[in-house]
């Protein structure tokens, strides 16, 4: 049975923590913040890193073991697999962008594996990703920067989206109890629909705007106002973040 020591029980952390104890297959440390991480580190054969990329530089300067052996698996975002090799001076890293969803299952995992990590290695990256949902690997680093601006961001942009949806219920005579119901709703019923149907985005969209209907006319005031530039300017600014976090 793998040993796995989770390095930062933040609240991606501790979910990663729990869903992999109750699946069950891998032995689980967990290392909180002040904690003798190297005690714990030097017990397993993989490390999670899970803590904030901004105190990834501290972290590595408390790390005084040998890492050679261990296989390194990062959920930091915007921190390179170059950047985390030379500060854990191993080159068996492997980085992962999952997202909130890993806490139901529902995670779609990014990763990209340095060149020395073996085949038998991404299996066993493989098996631990799986427990949270569907994983992809992808051939380019670069790669996971813009998938995380969707991937990653993407839970708190949509509940930012659901925040206005039930702003303007309130605004329209409902207490903040019963919007912030209809928003939730409304968000994890759309969720199902899109998980239980084949149909793009575009389709689904397209169904539920009926000619001369309500949801029509709402999209083309969206569209007017430049909805889709506001978000790519925000996807534009989390990438800009991701850079700054790498330097």
């Amino acid at each position: 049975m793998k040993k796995i020591c989770i390095v930062g029980m933040g609240n991606m952390g501790k979910a990663m923590m729990d869903i992999l104890n109750e699946r069950g297959g891998f032995e689980l440390i967990g290392c909180e913040k002040g904690e003798d991480v190297n005690k714990k580190m030097e017990q397993v054969d993989v490390v999670i890193i899970a803590v904030k990329p901004q105190v990834f530089g501290e972290l590595a300067e408390s790390i005084t073991i040998d890492m050679s052996g261990k296989l390194v698996i990062s959920i930091m975002a915007g921190i390179g697999i170059e950047k985390i090799k030379a500060a854990l001076k191993t080159d068996k890293v492997l980085r992962t962008l999952p997202n909130l969803a890993l806490k139901v299952g529902e995670s779609l995992t990014i990763w990209k594996a340095a060149e020395e990590i073996s085949e038998d290695e991404k299996v066993l990256v493989k098996e631990i990703l799986t427990n949270f949902g569907k994983e992809m690997e992808v051939d380019d680093e670069s790669k996971i920067s813009s998938i995380g601006v969707v991937s990653g961001c993407g839970p708190g942009f949509i509940a930012y989206f659901g925040e206005q949806m039930a702003g303007f219920l309130v605004k329209h005579g409902l207490s903040e109890e019963e919007a912030e119901k209809v928003a939730r709703q409304t968000l994890i019923g759309t969720g199902e629909v899109v998980k239980n149907n084949n149909w793009n985005l575009t389709d689904m969209r397209k169904k539920v705007s009926s000619k001369g209907g309500l949801t029509e006319a709402g999209v083309k005031v969206m569209e007017a106002e430049g909805l889709g530039k506001v978000f790519e300017k925000g996807g534009e600014a989390a990438l800009k973040r991701n850079e700054e976090l790498n330097k």
